[in-house]
C-alpha cells in the first residue's frame, strides 16, 4: 500500500487554489504537468512504502511540498504574470532589447 495518494493531494492543492483548478480544467500543459506529478506521486508513496518508511504525515507533507513547487500556487503564478507584464512593458519601452544572434557574434 503506498504512503502517497497523489490524486488526493492535487485536489487539495486545486480546491485551494481556484485559478490553478480552472487552468487543470482548461490548460493542456497544466493539465499534463498535474497528470505527471500525479503519477510521480503514487509512485513516490510505492517507493517510500518498499524502502521502508511508516511515517504517513511525513510522506503527506514531502507531497504536497511536490505538489506546491511543482504547479505553483495562485498567489506565486500571480507574481511571476506580474513580473512577466513588467518585462513586456521594458521591451515595449525600448528600455530593453533582445539580442539577436548577429549581435552575439560580434562585427566582422
Amino acid at each position: 500500500m503506498p504512503l502517497l495518494d497523489g490524486e488526493s493531494l492535487i485536489r487539495a492543492h486545486l480546491d485551494a487554489n481556484p485559478d490553478g483548478h480552472r487552468a487543470a480544467l482548461h490548460d493542456p500543459e497544466y493539465a499534463a504537468t498535474a497528470h505527471r506529478l500525479r503519477t510521480v506521486l503514487d509512485r513516490l508513496g510505492h517507493a517510500l512504502a518498499a524502502e521502508g518508511v511508516t511515517d504517513e504525515d511525513l510522506a503527506a507533507r514531502v507531497g504536497a511540498r511536490l505538489v506546491t513547487d511543482l504547479l505553483g500556487t495562485d498567489e506565486a503564478n500571480a507574481r511571476m504574470a506580474a513580473r512577466a507584464q513588467a518585462v513586456k512593458g521594458l521591451y515595449e519601452q525600448g528600455l530593453v532589447r533582445m539580442p539577436m544572434p548577429a549581435d552575439l557574434l560580434g562585427s566582422p
